[in-house]
């Protein structure tokens, strides 16, 4: 009764201020550090309801103030929108979905930290509202940098960031592509892609910075939340007992040894029923140096392929699959040499592993063992009382 009484309160106080904010580009500028370094903390698949799993909200704030980010991604499935109302009562499913936001964003505005947004396939699965309305709620805060450049473009918020120069010459160092790759093909099935009118968007916003940058590409990198079809390209048959390998059907594949990098294949990658032009245009145009991916929640691979490379981050939700993987990728630039970057992963224990109390809460949702989740149920009611004693190291 009080887990009821207090959602009807929270969903009355987010009613009461519910308002649609104009779409704005922030005016925030995107600056290499002085050092030359340019770090990116990219978190996919939250996928949570209204009231965002503790574990994930310790996990948001624990990565923003350990690893001091200059911008945030959040590359899809941020909310689930399908787990916010019944999708009839349209102003209490979008005052959930506003609340659910706000679980992380307020976060990211405490910390001052910047933060670009996509969307994934479950974000605005709902009747009651639009990726347009959750658009507007993201641009309520002071830290949010995304826009929608071409609203009339397919999908809605796909557009681009450009990191400028240390030495304040006004310098276009590098750019960030910002990709909606939207959610369900309705002709085809399964899931969607990056829509041509968006490939012809990239490839003149392309063009108009190569101009600007004396007829010299500017370095680049893509985010988006379901990867491209050509990964599919990288893979070969293998047997069932090749190590990092994965099944589709009865058919084991793994990464062709001249493609794979790093990581681990422990899903079949889910892109577009169809083919696209995305791809290619940007093999084309030789400004991107890797394209980073949600959707995959299990998947922490990164593969190179015709000069990209194809980087699969994992999902850090509680609220739906995953597994000992779950975490959220850095991502660090060098502005002295933006031919590379450097990139790895950091989990749920990279931050709490020395806390039992903390190590007994994630048992309880992450464990695939009913006795261990019993187990760190049992160890967090008993030393949670502690807490305040003693500290979170308990």
């Amino acid at each position: 009764m009080k887990k009821i009484i207090a959602v009807l309160l929270s969903v009355c106080f987010v009613l009461s201020s519910f308002a649609f904010s104009a779409s704005a580009k922030s005016d925030t500028t995107l600056t290499f550090n002085k050092d030359g370094s340019f770090k990116i903390l990219q978190i996919s698949d939250m996928q949570d309801g209204a009231f965002l799993n503790q574990l994930v909200k310790e996990f948001v704030d624990a990565a923003v103030k350990n690893e001091m980010p200059d911008l945030v991604v959040l590359t899809g499935d941020n909310i689930a929108g399908y787990a916010m109302g019944s999708g009839k009562a349209k102003k209490i499913d979008t005052a959930l979905a506003k609340q659910g936001i706000n679980q992380y964003m307020s976060i990211f505005e405490k910390y001052g930290v910047p933060v670009a947004m996509v969307f994934g396939n479950h974000d605005d699965q709902n009747d009651s509202f639009t990726k347009e309305t959750l658009l507007s709620f993201y641009e309520q805060y002071d830290c949010f940098v995304g826009y929608d450049d071409v609203p009339e473009m397919y999908g809605c918020a796909t557009y681009n960031l450009p990191i400028y120069a240390s030495d304040n010459s006004g310098k276009i160092k590098y750019n960030l592509w910002m990709f909606d790759s939207n959610t369900y093909d309705s002709e085809y099935g399964g899931y969607d892609y990056v829509h041509q009118d968006q490939v012809d968007w990239y490839v003149n916003k392309s063009n108009e910075l190569k101009a600007q940058n004396g007829g010299e590409v500017v370095p680049s990198m893509a985010f988006q939340h379901i990867i491209v079809k050509e990964i599919y390209n990288t893979l070969e048959p293998c047997t069932a007992d090749t190590p990092n390998s994965y099944p589709n059907g009865d058919q084991y594949y793994h990464f062709k040894s001249e493609n794979y990098k790093a990581g681990f294949f422990k899903e079949w990658p889910c892109p577009a029923s169809r083919d696209g032009s995305q791809f290619n245009a940007m093999v084309n145009q030789g400004d991107v140096v890797a394209m980073f991916f949600g959707h995959d929640h299990n998947n922490t691979f990164e593969v190179s392929y015709k000069g990209i490379d194809l980087c699969a981050t994992p999902g850090f939700t509680f609220q739906s699959y995953g597994n000992e993987d779950r975490g959220a990728r850095v991502i660090t630039l060098n502005e002295n040499d933006t031919s590379t970057y450097e990139t790895h992963l950091v989990h749920w224990a990279t931050y709490f592993s020395d806390s039992k109390l903390a190590m007994a809460h994630y048992n309880i949702y992450a464990s695939k063992n009913g006795w261990e989740s019993f187990l760190g149920g049992l160890t967090y009611v008993l030393l949670f009382p502690l807490k305040s004693i003693f500290g979170y190291i308990f």
